[in-house]
């Protein structure tokens, strides 16, 4: 079986060529707005299209966004200079990565922590830190 490339395979119909090039475009805009970025930023954003003068660009998260905030208006006439032009910048959150699942506890206790620890809940006064106690050493030893 021969081997056919994208390009190939894209050249032959209208609508993909087109799509593709409008794909290598929006990565040409991302690639020239990350140049402008420092290290700490440039891969934690994207820009994703420039659209009636305007640039957006997703941010990974609030404390990149506020970043990005704070200097995209002096970048944009670096990129009127490569062509990409913009008069305003709007920054978005990108929100599939802000709701991802935090990572699932993992916390393991030592048998011998175990054992002090439930000593110590004897001796506790309070009845609600003694339960807590308990069942975090019950949760442990996986009953």
């Amino acid at each position: 079986m021969s081997e056919r490339h994208f390009s190939d395979i894209a050249n032959s119909d209208h609508l993909l060529k087109q799509l593709s090039a409008q794909a290598h475009q929006l990565l040409a805009l991302d690639k020239a707005f990350q140049a402008l970025l420092p290290d700490t930023l440039n891969h934690a954003c994207q820009a994703v299209r420039i659209r009636e003068g305007e640039l957006v660009v997703y941010a990974h998260n609030g404390i990149v966004a506020a970043r990005l905030r704070m200097m995209a208006h002096g970048l944009l006439p670096s990129l009127a200079r490569q062509g990409y032009i913009a008069s305003k910048v709007r920054i978005k959150v990108d929100l599939q990565l802000a709701t991802k699942a935090p990572p699932p506890k993992n916390l393991h206790i030592s048998t011998q922590a175990l054992d002090a620890m439930e000593q110590a809940a004897q001796s506790i006064s309070q009845p609600l830190v003694s339960a807590a106690l308990a069942k975090l050493i019950a949760r442990q030893r996986g009953g």
